[in-house]
């Protein structure tokens, strides 16, 4: 079965089912894995399933939910088998707490709920971190606004109150700071979740805090169905080979739907593949593409990053290649989109693994100077000159 309709948790869901009814629920957890693969849905899933009255009863609720606050009183000291603890595992959709668990589009088309005991903060598309005054407040607001404040507030129902804080890879060590002793000891009847895409990531003295869970890559027949039902492709044939390209994230998956990337996508591959890279004319040409996202920041910002993420999926699947090839072993047929490139490169025999190493750690710096809002066109123009000095090399 699928936790409320969300692939690939059920697992995750089936811990925290059993945590609660044994009421050893922790107040702090870390959700990591790639974009695009349902970490932020569960997490308002679980929010509100956790706020409902069936799972933090308070008197006079039991009425309301038809005596199951009676039987649950016992329930701690009984074992379920995986379906039934995931289907007790439910917000009841009729109790008060439920009733104002209402979405709405906020962030960047994000479903954002607004009951009254959860709160969200997210790094905002223009900045490069986390503000610290979304925890602790503004300079002239210091620790009497902010999440940690609002955390320490009595609940609005009665109930619990929980936060989840996205983009948790983007804390600086103030941010981090501010925070550390709301995590330590989560104030009562709340709980926080931190949203990232790795553990290594976090900062130690964030991670050490939280329990993690870790989100795997979605299954190509999820991507396909979840395609299908959003209605953004025509048939189903579309809807699996676009799952088959985007490697288990809804991310990749769109970016798959969006024709001009995917062209300029393959304009990418075949310039990187190349015995030598023209740094000023590709400059230019990329330059181009990504203005043509728009006129605000961050969705060329965002372009830029996934033209980026390409380029570094192919110089990590040339370092794969190149090390099995220097120990004996046959490479993996590499099927994604950067496949037919990288045996392009490869049949030209010039590449090296410290070679294809340098240009994957020079693609890493420009993603990093993007997280920092250093100017784009310098970004575009440095990474592709450093690259092109490095196929340079190659030739000597």
């Amino acid at each position: 079965m699928s936790w409320q309709g969300i692939f690939g948790c059920d697992e995750i869901a089936l811990q925290f089912a059993r945590a609660n009814r044994r009421k050893r629920l922790g107040g702090s957890f870390l959700f990591v894995g790639p974009n695009g693969v349902g970490k932020r849905t569960f997490a308002f899933a679980l929010a509100k399933t956790l706020l409902c009255r069936r799972h933090f009863p308070k008197r006079g609720d039991a009425a309301l939910l038809d005596g199951w606050t009676d039987a649950s009183q016992t329930a701690d000291s009984q074992e379920f088998d995986r379906d039934a603890e995931l289907l007790r595992f439910q917000p009841c959709g009729e109790c008060e707490s439920c009733r104002q668990f209402e979405l709405r589009r906020d962030v960047d088309e994000a479903l954002i709920p607004t009951h009254p005991d959860f709160h969200y903060v997210c790094k905002p598309p223009e900045r490069s971190l986390l503000p610290l005054e979304l925890l602790v407040g503004d300079k002239d607001n210091r620790m009497r606004a902010g999440l940690c404040f609002e955390l320490n507030q009595t609940a609005y129902m009665g109930g619990r109150k929980i936060a989840v804080i996205d983009d948790a890879d983007f804390f600086n060590q103030e941010g981090a700071n501010a925070l550390l002793k709301t995590l330590e000891e989560p104030p009562a009847n709340s709980l926080i979740i931190l949203i990232g895409t790795s553990a290594t990531k976090q900062l130690p003295t964030i991670r050490s805090r939280c329990q993690t869970f870790r989100f795997q890559p979605l299954a190509t027949d999820a991507i396909t169905q979840i395609l299908l039902e959003r209605g953004r492709v025509e048939t189903p044939e579309e809807a699996d080979s676009v799952a088959r390209r985007s490697r288990g994230s809804l991310v990749e998956a769109e970016k798959a739907l969006d024709r001009p990337f995917v062209g300029f996508q393959q304009e990418l591959l075949r310039e990187l593949a190349k015995e030598r890279l023209h740094a000023v004319d590709f400059a230019a040409r990329l330059t181009e593409f990504v203005e043509e996202a728009g006129k605000e920041a961050p969705p060329r910002r965002r372009r830029l990053q996934a033209t980026l993420a390409t380029a570094l999926e192919f110089y990590r699947g040339l370092v794969a290649a190149l090390d099995a090839t220097s120990r004996g072993a046959q490479p993996v047929r590499d099927a994604s989109v950067v496949g037919p490139y990288l045996r392009a490169a490869l049949e030209l025999g010039r590449w090296n693994v410290e070679s294809a190493i340098r240009c994957a750690e020079r693609t890493l710096d420009a993603l990093e100077q993007i997280d920092r809002n250093a100017n784009l066109p310098y970004i575009v123009e440095a990474w592709l000159v450093e690259l092109a000095a490095e196929t340079r090399r190659l030739g000597r």
